[in-house]
């Protein structure tokens, strides 16, 4: 795991022992994220606990055509939009975003959730051919997706991440020797 959240977890035990369900990490996901709020706040704790989550899926998915993507790598630093970036199936940029949300019925909008600035450091600076949104939204809102930004980025939301990872038990155990490995 190259996503700096492994060291920065405080307790990964705590976080991912036994859980099977997209849900229970979620729930002890923003546990954590309120215990130590001189150090973290807590939107700041859970958006890198979420984002390590998608490095964990991501990296050990390259066969899957619901993520492709290869040669993931987290961006973690001057944050203008992107959490990631690897390559499609065509050996193109393939971007990704991750947004954590608390309520998994609401859909993501450009404006409010700054989905317009993942879109336009993609093509700006990744000239990305793929761009992949990963959240505990429900969606993007089709208005957005369809019209504004012509069906360009995929959202792989909350029900399709439960498909990806409720009860697989071998993503949550890669995903929790990866937290425990650090250096």
């Amino acid at each position: 795991m190259k996503h700096p959240f492994k060291d920065v977890c405080y307790d990964v035990d705590a976080l991912l022992s036994g859980v099977t369900k997209l849900s229970t990490f979620c729930s002890r996901l923003e546990k954590q994220g309120l215990l130590y709020p001189a150090r973290f706040t807590r939107d700041t704790y859970v958006g890198m606990g979420f984002e390590s989550f998608g490095e964990i899926l991501i990296v050990n998915s390259p066969i899957d055509k619901r993520i492709d993507a290869i040669d993931y790598v987290p961006i973690t630093d001057n944050d203008m939009g992107v959490d990631g970036v690897g390559l499609n199936r065509d050996d193109e940029a393939h971007t990704f975003q991750f947004k954590y949300r608390s309520f998994n019925d609401k859909l993501l909008t450009a404006n409010r959730d700054h989905i317009s600035n993942f879109v336009a450091h993609s093509l700006l600076k990744y000239d990305a051919k793929s761009m992949t949104i990963i959240t505990t939204a429900k969606d993007l809102h089709n208005v957005i997706a369809t019209e504004m930004y012509q069906d360009q980025v995929r959202t792989i939301g909350y029900k399709s991440l439960q498909k990806l990872v409720d009860g697989n038990l071998q993503f949550w155990k890669i995903f929790q020797t990866e937290l425990n490995n650090t250096p």
